[in-house]
Order: C-alpha cells, then sequence, then structure tokens
C-alpha cells in the first residue's frame, strides 16, 4: 500500500512539473507604454498612439496573442490597439506584484503581451529570464524585451533579447522610432 501511495505521489509530482513546463509561453514580449502627456494619470500623445497602433505589426506572424496591462490610461490606451487586432480582452495587473503577474504568465500558452512602465518592464524581464537588465530611463519608448522559451528545457527558462522598435511612418511627422 505505502509503495503505491508512493508511487503515485510520485506521478503527480511529475504531471505537476510537467504542466508548466508544457504550459509556458513560447514567448514573451514586455513593452513600456508608448509616449505619454503629462499629469497624474496621461493619455497617450499623437506620436504615443501611432505607436501603439503599429506594436500590431510586431505580432503579424501570430493566430492569438493574451494581452496584460497595468490599470492606467497610458497602458491601457498602448495595449488597446493589439487586444483589438486579435480580439482579446486586456488582462489588468497588478504593476505592483510582479511576482504574481509572472505566476499568471507562465501558466499560459503561445504568445503574450504586457504592458508596462520603465520601472516595471525591466523588473519584469529579469524574473523571467533570471538574467541582469539595465534599467528603463524615462524617455525610452522604443525600446522592449522578447523572451523565448528555452527548447529542451526541463525548466520554465527564457532567452532574454533587448531590442528597439524601427517604425517608419510616412506622412505622420515620425521618422525611425
Amino acid at each position: 500500500m505505502k509503495i503505491k501511495q508512493g508511487v503515485f505521489i510520485l506521478l503527480c509530482a511529475i504531471l505537476f512539473k510537467s504542466h508548466y513546463v508544457f504550459s509556458a509561453p513560447e514567448k514573451v514580449y514586455l513593452f513600456r507604454h508608448s509616449e505619454k502627456l503629462a499629469g497624474k494619470d496621461p493619455e497617450l500623445t499623437q506620436q504615443g498612439n501611432k505607436r501603439a497602433q503599429h506594436l500590431v505589426s510586431l505580432f503579424k506572424q501570430y493566430d492569438r496573442v493574451h494581452v496584460f496591462s497595468s490599470n492606467y490610461k497610458r497602458t491601457l490606451q498602448t495595449a488597446a490597439p493589439l487586444a483589438a487586432h486579435f480580439d482579446s480582452q486586456i488582462q489588468i495587473y497588478n504593476a505592483r506584484d510582479l511576482v504574481d503577474l509572472k505566476n499568471q504568465i507562465v501558466l499560459l500558452e503561445g504568445v503574450v503581451a504586457v504592458i508596462g512602465h520603465s520601472n516595471t518592464t525591466p523588473d519584469l524581464a529579469v524574473l523571467l529570464s533570471n538574467e541582469e537588465v539595465a534599467p528603463m530611463n524615462e524617455m525610452q519608448f522604443s525600446r522592449y524585451f522578447l523572451l523565448s522559451q528555452k527548447e529542451h528545457s526541463s525548466e520554465i527558462k527564457y532567452l532574454l533579447e533587448d531590442l528597439e522598435m524601427n517604425f517608419t511612418f510616412e506622412n505622420s511627422g515620425l521618422n525611425k522610432l
């Protein structure tokens, strides 16, 4: 009887651990919100709205994307075009609890996009990759992180890329952001 219980517990532990291995997203994109106006909870500027619209171009190859945003006008407005393109809901997260957000993300499959802030986006990249990440300054809107799940790993591990958006806008007054 004790052997059966031991085998059962071992199988449950293996299945529990494998759930996380097989459920983790293949790709996680981490963005800071687009350019904002001044104020306590500001909206996006015209340039910020254009950048938010062009974020969709980074995701054209995917059929579905899970979209997360903190509950601020600037992050929600940055996330809105992406959520609209994929006909998905924006999932609100608490920007003060990134560990909880990480735990939500690793339970998902496919592709995840998170819209955050200059202070939270690098911190979330560190939590997901276990790598050092340089801080973002208040004027960096084109920098983002792409985390790709490492293949053949028994744990959830991500390769971190620190990238820059290079959108070109014709007749909009914006060039190579």
